[in-house]
């Protein structure tokens, strides 16, 4: 006798759900899923289709036109031009093909220049010797200190380069699959929107300070019954120079082109450090649209895991970033405040004519929003590193699971962050502690300073010296 099966509607229909939705576990890539608890009554659940990507990948990766390597390519070209960052393979297509070596014209230009600052150095320490120490021959004797410091770090950091570069440009391939592009410029673009901002106001800022001292050199000149304006512009905008040897024009030239010189490699360091913040926030930025894309969902286990995985990879790629430029974002922030600082100091002094106030105010003014600019760009660095947060707070109890708890265990308690050799992490609240110092260290200055203040109002005063930096 045979037994009849006889199946109704709806148990064909259940046993085919049934099967369909074990098939979908059984065919999923991510072996976590298969543990995964399904309850079709649960509205939060992410069918099938959660296993594409829930953010639309970008185009496929050109690392000629999307990676860091591309987007740094002509500013570092404009570095070289004035003696710093001496990589080479720069125009090639990607960072791989970058290198280093000690065989290069690049190399052999910077060093000239780092000779020619050195001079300049030594100039400066015996003029201290000799004549006395004030905050004017303090602050010159700095700035060109500053200046071989920096070239120092650059070559340093010329050497370390191509490794990094590769590193990050692996990264972003990487992340191409996955992420989609946030802003509709690209990050070259933006790098040559904000190079040529910085770069401009620094130009502005030193033909300021030209104009000034050489209308100073007019009225010393004239003063002294001189008719050699040039020859009073150098010597007296050079006196670490030429109070040791014989002035002559092509000597004066030469000073005055490594001063050139000099004053790029200070304006550089600050508009590097905002570049690479940029990037960075940028990566951060990417995979945070990402978590947003999913909020309210309930997304599996190895999602989140990969997700995490992003994470990681960024926090790993951050550190590596600081220990090569941690250093270069202590000298940024040292030598910006030492510089507020002083130019507050030399604010209390009378100031001769409009051309010098003019000048005064918008060096200061330049200062001033370049390191709040450096603070701000660094600190977004740390602000797109905490955004995840609420994202992994706000994931429901079906779908939480040990990556996402680890996931925020790493944000919440993980600091992320440029740092300056690790002595200060910039952060915003940076921002108001530099503010505080700047206070306090102008409070001693003056105190200590007072005997030594210029009256800029006398002539004879202008002509001993007129140099800010």
């Amino acid at each position: 006798m045979v037994r009849a099966t006889v199946f109704s509607p709806r148990s064909r229909t259940e046993t085919t759900t049934g099967t369909l939705v074990m098939g979908i576990m059984a065919r999923s890539p991510k072996s976590s899923l298969r543990n995964s608890r399904f309850d079709p009554m649960k509205t939060d659940i992410v069918m099938p289709e959660m296993l594409a990507p829930v953010v639309p990948p970008s185009d496929t990766f050109n690392p000629s036109t999307d990676s860091l390597h591309a987007a740094m390519r002509p500013i570092i070209m404009l570095a070289q031009c004035f003696s710093m960052f001496p990589v080479c393979g720069v125009n090639k297509p990607d960072a791989s093909y970058l290198r280093f070596t000690w065989r290069n014209p690049k190399i052999l230009y910077t060093l000239i220049s780092f000779l020619g600052v050195s001079l300049v150095s030594i100039g400066n320490i015996l003029r201290l010797f000799l004549s006395g120490l004030n905050s004017t021959k303090m602050t010159t004797f700095v700035f060109y200190v500053t200046a071989m410091v920096t070239t120092i770090m650059f070559v340093r950091l010329a050497m370390q380069w191509p490794c990094l570069a590769l590193t990050w440009e692996k990264l972003e391939r990487e992340f191409t699959s996955r992420h989609r592009r946030i802003s509709k410029t690209t990050l070259a673009i933006r790098f040559k929107i904000v190079t040529a901002v910085v770069m401009l106001l620094a130009l502005v800022e030193h033909s300021a300070a030209v104009l000034s001292a050489y209308i100073s050199a007019i009225e010393c000149a004239a003063y002294r019954g001189e008719t050699d304006v040039v020859g009073t512009y150098f010597q007296s905008q050079f006196p670490q120079i030429f109070t040791i040897i014989s002035y002559s024009l092509w000597k004066g030239i030469m000073v005055e082109s490594i001063n050139i010189l000099s004053t790029f490699s200070w304006n550089f360091v600050d508009l590097f450090l905002i570049l690479i913040s940029i990037a960075l926030a940028d990566q951060f930025r990417q995979l945070n649209s990402r978590l947003y894309s999913i909020r309210g969902k309930a997304m599996p286990e190895w999602w989140w895991a990969e997700a995490r995985s992003d994470y990681n990879h960024l926090a790993t790629l951050t550190r590596r970033v600081d220990c090569h430029i941690s250093s270069i974002v202590l000298l940024s922030f040292a030598t910006d405040l030492y510089f507020i600082c002083i130019q507050l100091l030399f604010s209390f002094n009378p100031i001769r004519g409009i051309v010098r106030k003019i000048y005064f105010c918008f060096s200061f003014g330049f200062l001033l929003a370049r390191t709040t600019a450096v603070s701000l760009y660094a600190a977004s660095v740390h602000d797109e590193s905490r955004l995840p947060a609420p994202i992994l707070y706000s994931v429901s109890g079906s779908s939480y699971s040990n990556e996402v708890s680890r996931f925020l265990t790493q944000v919440t308690t993980d600091n992320i962050s440029l740092t300056g050799m690790k002595f200060f992490s910039v952060t915003r609240g940076l921002v108001l502690t530099v503010a505080g110092t700047i206070v306090t260290y102008e409070l001693v200055l003056v105190q200590f300073n007072s005997v030594q203040q210029v009256d800029q109002s006398n002539i004879t005063n202008v002509c001993e010296s007129f140099q800010m930096y």
